[in-house]
């Protein structure tokens, strides 16, 4: 029967798997050209962490919180700086916006964590049983007990907390007015970075550090109700922070494979006139180019592209190979990946439709959907990518004049 004692359990497991899908999904897909993947999941899993932690304390565990008392605070005071690190990458700017991460921002986590770790050491069991039981030590007259302990963490709970999260906001957003100037001037400065995505993650991770924070505080005991509340605040500012964050990994890689210039299609020639994909099947430099020019013709002919559900599978089923060897030559051979080349003749496609007279009364949206983008955003960010303009800006000055 539901009750708020299995409620609160409930929603103190709920974040934890919500965190730990995303995660997953970060540490597991290793992309080369996509640095900000680390970062992101190095947040992740802290986030993460920290919400372990945090459950196995209030939901009683008294015996395995006593080690890890220790690593709560300085976890929870890693976060703000790692996101930091994070935006940096994201924005690709080492020598611009965000770049300068001073890891002075990772001082308090780490002199949280050592003096936490001084004072647990220099407390014998039943001191450290009492400093973790909040109604022991609010009754004991042991001030050795609870006196340093409790101004570390007040002032590692609420002062550094507060300082990471005014200096953390007053620095975002003065250089995220400057970086939206720029974009305003130059639409393909940084054309995958969403603005507005990024504030939802920004203030998402802030919300979750104050939270936290504030749970900290207010709910020294098993409180149900206040556990609710706070464990669902916990539940939407981490599930935003990491839904947006992978939105925002997915179209940087779609644009970041963008090619400008072209896609790579000669074969190299090997001394042994083969080489071997990572499945272990023979890929002969022969079956490369016949695998290339195949993958080409489908490509215009067909037009699977416009497909917005087309995946990898659907394309090697339709040139009538495996999945692993189309990977190969599209990777290594082509020096691309799947996105790279069916975005490209998807902007090739829209930009015959921006110029065209009959699609001239047809919405940017329209296009996005018809040459088989899932969303406009994606849309508009592998355009400028490529073309340098945003789409209204391609149309406006190379529309063609139907004749009649």
């Amino acid at each position: 029967m539901l009750n708020f004692n299995n409620l609160n359990i409930f929603l103190f497991i709920l974040p934890i798997y919500q965190l730990l899908f995303y995660v997953v999904q970060l540490i597991t897909l290793k992309r080369k050209i996509d640095s900000s993947r680390f970062p992101l999941g190095f947040l992740m899993l802290l986030m993460l962490v920290y919400l372990i932690v945090n459950s196995i304390s209030y939901l009683g565990y008294l015996s395995v919180y006593n080690y890890l008392y220790i690593i709560q605070i300085p976890l929870l005071l890693a976060i703000i700086p790692t996101y930091y690190l994070y935006l940096g990458d994201i924005t690709n700017s080492h020598a611009g916006f965000f770049s300068r991460l001073p890891f002075v921002y990772f001082l308090p986590s780490v002199f949280t964590l050592i003096i936490n770790a001084i004072t647990m050491a220099y407390l014998n069991p039943d001191e450290t049983d009492m400093f973790l039981c909040p109604e022991c030590a609010a009754a004991a007259n042991d001030f050795k007990v609870i006196n340093f302990t409790t101004v570390v963490f007040v002032i590692s709970n609420v002062g550094f907390i507060a300082i990471q999260v005014i200096i953390t906001l007053f620095n975002y957003f003065r250089n995220m007015q400057k970086l939206i100037v720029i974009k305003k001037n130059n639409s393909s400065y940084l054309p995958y970075f969403q603005s507005s995505w990024s504030h939802i993650i920004m203030l998402s991770i802030i919300s979750f550090v104050v939270i936290s924070s504030i749970m900290n505080i207010l709910t020294p005991t098993y409180n149900n109700i206040l556990s609710a509340v706070f464990n669902l605040g916990l539940l939407v500012s981490s599930g935003l922070a990491g839904y947006f964050s992978l939105k925002q990994d997915k179209m940087f890689i779609e644009v970041a494979s963008i090619d400008t210039v072209g896609i790579n299609t000669k074969v190299a020639v090997d001394n042994s006139n083969r080489a071997i994909d990572k499945s272990g099947e023979l890929v002969r430099n022969e079956d490369a180019k016949k695998i290339i020019a195949s993958l080409q013709h489908h490509l215009v002919t067909d037009k699977p592209y416009l497909d917005r559900k087309l995946g990898v599978n659907e394309l090697a089923k339709a040139l009538g190979i495996t999945k692993q060897k189309l990977t190969y030559v599209v990777n290594v051979v082509m020096e691309t990946n799947f996105y790279g080349i069916i975005n490209r003749y998807r902007i090739l496609e829209a930009k015959e439709m921006l110029k065209d007279s009959h699609t001239q009364n047809y919405k940017i949206d329209v296009i996005s959907q018809k040459v088989g983008f899932q969303s406009k955003s994606s849309f508009n960010a592998c355009f400028k990518k490529f073309t340098g303009h945003t789409p209204s800006e391609f149309r406006k000055t190379n529309s063609k004049t139907k004749l009649d």
